[in-house]
């Protein structure tokens, strides 16, 4: 029998990321934190710098909230825009459009399987 387990992010302890501009609440670390095949993740981004580089890994990305990010070789993302989808083993600079933005991220170990945001 399939057991559902809801996250919610207000229940999640922020991590600050390594480079000072955000926080990331990682909702599902699958099958584990250390060793994951599939990660979903909300972030709040709340300055200019570059997105981690994830060897790999294909990345899925939509804006939540606030106005919006540039994200290098992929173009400016809003909220309501489609997610998009890119290579996780470049080092993208992401800078905010107007003010702090929230966004959802999944991570998919590219050898051992896909992902989608709709």
């Amino acid at each position: 029998m399939t057991q559902i387990h809801v996250v919610r992010c207000s229940d999640v302890n922020p991590t600050p990321w390594k480079n000072g501009g955000g926080v990331t609440r990682e909702l599902l670390a699958w099958p584990t934190a250390d060793e994951w095949i599939v990660r979903v993740s909300v972030a709040d981004i709340s300055r200019d710098g570059p997105f981690s580089a994830f060897p790999g890994v294909t990345r899925h990305f939509a804006v939540l909230s606030g106005v919006g990010v540039s994200l290098e070789g992929v173009g400016e993302l809003r909220p309501n825009d489609a997610p998009v989808k890119f290579d996780g083993a470049i080092e993208r600079q992401c800078r905010l459009l107007d003010g702090d933005t929230c966004d959802l991220n999944l991570m998919v170990r590219s050898e051992l399987g896909e992902g989608m945001l709709q």
